[in-house]
């Protein structure tokens, strides 16, 4: 499975790095995409059964960060105000699932909401739609990679070169351009590794956590979280 995933995940970075090549090379010519309050560990609170209570406006945008916790990671969030135990557990599997602007798991709607039609879209397996959009500059890296399925975000993934950077799109620190030191020191060594289908790039993953890195020269070139 995690071959898998990292062969779908290549091959959108492939596709798009392939259509961003003819875009930015002058003599080629367009290039189909159809190719493409204290610290609480979330992994140690099962989901609720019911519904998630609804998320007053000032607890929706709060940003968490994974630590590492024994083994596993934790989702760490400092919320304003003291919560009750619902509202806590649900601002927790909510923050810690931020990239950017969007959360994995809000409507799709949030992301045209907050960033406009998207640049581009290449379709996916299951019915899944990733929507493209250009980082700064148009038709250059670095992008940002909505992919919605069923009206929702299931996935979020920011991807550079290798030398670029895109602020406000970290992980818990840990962003576009990061040494592999700056990586491990927040991450640690990964659960598993393997050697990406593009030329000289290492995905790294910790499952079953839903983050994952790709690296090129010692460098973070892509960020992902995913639907768990």
């Amino acid at each position: 499975m995690l071959r898998n995933l990292g062969r779908v995940r290549t091959a959108l970075v492939g596709m798009v790095a392939a259509v961003l090549a003819g875009w930015l090379s002058p003599s080629a010519q367009a290039q189909s995409a159809q190719r493409p309050a204290a610290p609480q560990p979330s992994a140690s609170r099962p989901a609720p059964s019911p519904p998630s209570p609804a998320l007053p406006p000032d607890l929706k945008d709060l940003r968490g960060e994974w630590k590492r916790a024994g083994a596993g990671f934790a989702c760490t969030v400092t919320p304003p105000r003291q919560l009750s135990q619902d509202l806590l557990v649900a601002v927790m599997a909510r923050a810690c699932m931020r990239l950017g602007p969007l959360v994995v798991g809000d409507a799709a709607a949030t992301a045209t909401a907050a960033l406009g039609q998207p640049h581009r879209t290449l379709k996916q397996p299951q019915d899944k739609v990733a929507w493209i959009y250009f980082v700064g500059q148009r038709e250059h890296y670095p992008y940002f990679v909505v992919t919605v399925a069923a009206d929702k975000i299931v996935a979020l993934q920011v991807t550079g070169d290798g030398t670029t950077t895109a602020p406000g799109y970290e992980l818990s620190t840990v962003g576009l351009g990061a040494t592999t030191d700056d990586l491990v020191a927040v991450f640690g060594q990964p659960s598993h590794f393997e050697p990406s289908e593009l030329k000289g790039v290492e995905l790294w993953t910790y499952p079953p956590h839903p983050f994952s890195f790709e690296l090129k020269g010692g460098r973070v070139m892509s960020i992902r979280i995913n639907q768990r």
